[in-house]
């Protein structure tokens, strides 16, 4: 009596139940602790970089390795334990909802990972965008196990389940012959199956372009940045040494051509910086290129150092030619300076070994 109540269809599923129940609190409890996982993996990796080359950090890159390969077999194991469980009732709905909830879930996340375009425009919006989707790939990895265990299942499924417990599970009209509604399941399952697995390839191949266009556009915006804060540099202090200039009416005559010597040395000092203010163009442009629209901050200190560049280079030429005058006009050799040394009716001269005399 006993032996025939515990062969009972009714224990059994009371029993399957139970095991069930057990299988998901393990499975929450593994779950809790994911958070915990994430955070040892990702500050193993960043004390892995900072190691690299060491025998440390081949012992580490072990242990994260071994670390990985557990956490990913008990949550698959995990995973299999109840997926074979809850198989066992009513597997076919089962598998034929999991599936259609992972294809709008994956339609989802790939909608969410769109919108993270258009790529920033500076380093801070960049960077922002990587924090976002490395916080998008740490969700796909934690999908990576229920979708493949999905997938798993339904293979097993579709491999063992004979077809005549098939034909039951389709509610087909009931004229159709119990081969073709088998074969309608078998069909529609595959159907999905192949569905799930090619747009989960999709997104993880869309997900690997965004991190590639986004470790490009940092590199490349980082570049920028370095160059105009390189370039901004120099411009302030050629600016520094122009503000510090003397209008040249208050110059003493006698200084004139040392003044005209030092302009004359920071016009060259500036030469190079044309290169520079070249490159810094050149980066911009390369950017557009990349279909990457400069934020308008990029935009407004381009155009604020290209206008200083050019503000710089007239202001040398016209304190240059300020000299030249002044010091054609009011050095040594010039007769308005001499006339306005005496009195008339007595004016000075210079003869051609410049020894100066009176004349009247």
């Amino acid at each position: 009596m006993q032996q025939d109540q515990c062969c009972s269809p009714r224990f059994k599923l009371k029993m399957l139940h139970r095991k069930t129940y057990h299988v998901k609190d393990l499975q929450g409890e593994i779950e809790a602790h994911t958070d915990i996982y994430h955070n040892l993996d990702e500050n193993g990796q960043k004390i892995l970089r900072s190691l690299e080359g060491s025998d440390d950090a081949i012992l580490l890159q072990r242990r994260l390795d071994n670390m990985n390969f557990k956490w990913s077999e008990l949550r698959k194991k995990s995973l299999n334990i109840r997926s074979h469980l809850e198989a066992s009732s009513d597997q076919w709905k089962r598998l034929h909802l999991s599936l259609q909830e992972l294809l709008v879930w994956l339609q989802l996340k790939d909608d969410e990972l769109s919108r993270q375009a258009p790529i920033g425009g500076d380093c801070p919006a960049v960077q922002k965008q990587n924090d976002v989707h490395r916080a998008f790939k740490r969700e796909l990895k934690t999908k990576e196990p229920v979708i493949m265990s999905t997938l798993e299942t339904v293979r097993i499924f579709l491999t063992e389940q004979p077809l005549e417990g098939l034909e039951k599970l389709y509610q087909e009209p009931r004229e159709l012959p119990p081969e073709e509604r088998a074969q309608n399941v078998t069909r529609l399952l595959r159907k999905q199956a192949e569905e799930v697995n090619t747009e989960w390839e999709k997104l993880n191949l869309h997900s690997a372009d965004w991190q590639r266009k986004i470790d490009e556009a940092l590199e490349r915006l980082q570049e920028l940045q370095e160059a105009t804060d390189e370039l901004d540099l120099k411009l302030r202090q050629a600016e520094v040494i122009k503000g510090s200039w003397q209008p040249v009416g208050d110059l003493l005559i006698d200084s004139l051509q040392d003044h005209l010597e030092k302009v004359k040395a920071l016009r060259g000092e500036m030469a190079p910086l044309k290169e520079n203010v070249s490159h810094v163009n050149d980066l911009a442009r390369q950017l557009t290129t990349l279909g990457i629209q400069l934020s308008p901050y990029n935009l407004s200190t381009l155009e604020d150092l290209n206008t200083r560049w050019k503000l710089l280079q007239v202001a040398v030429e016209d304190r240059i030619r300020q000299l030249h005058e002044a010091h054609r006009d009011f050095g040594p050799a010039s007769q308005h300076f001499l006339s306005t040394s005496v009195q008339g009716p007595w004016e000075r001269a210079i003869s051609p070994n410049k020894v100066p005399y009176y004349i009247k």
